[in-house]
């Protein structure tokens, strides 16, 4: 496991936003679905570049999972807005946000390697370096939302060992 105890740049931020999210991990493994840790969070893990921001947390889940999330948020009155033709599911609180991603759409081809993660406590399951750099460089070459952002992030990522 990866112990952290430094904080990204936008660190008050970062702290509500690592609780919501231990709430949206309990919630998710009392209904048998594991969540896998991948974007911006993971980034910053294996980076440790303080002078990033985590603006929300990103987690894969199998495709089947949304029915079983989606009831239990509306039974605990939780906003979210889930898109069926995007095959994701952004929780909101306020102006945190955990998104969750079907990994049977979008990273069928994830090898099962992994790595834990623990900022300052929040304990994570996270997909591996390798892994991320392969996310990274595929959102680059095939993401409207923000190609460049990515190309950078798998550059910085391709760097390490």
């Amino acid at each position: 496991m990866k112990h952290l105890k430094i904080y990204p740049a936008n660190k008050e931020h970062f702290i509500k936003l690592k609780e919501f999210a231990i709430e949206i991990i309990d919630m998710c493994e009392k209904i048998g679905i594991k969540l896998i840790a991948y974007g911006s969070l993971v980034f910053f893990g294996y980076t440790k570049n303080k002078k990033i921001n985590v603006n929300d947390v990103d987690f894969l889940i199998p495709e089947n999972a949304f029915k079983k999330i989606i009831k239990v948020l509306d039974k605990n009155k939780i906003k979210y807005n889930y898109s069926k033709e995007w095959h994701t599911l952004q929780v909101f609180k306020g102006k945190l946000k955990i998104e969750l991603d079907s990994r049977d759409f979008w990273q069928k081809d994830l090898p099962n390697d992994f790595e834990y993660f623990s900022f300052d406590g929040f304990v994570v399951k996270a997909v591996s370096l390798n892994s991320l750099k392969e996310i990274y460089k595929k959102a680059s070459e095939v993401s409207k939302d923000n190609p460049h952002g990515n190309l950078r992030k798998y550059e910085v990522l391709n760097r390490m060992k």
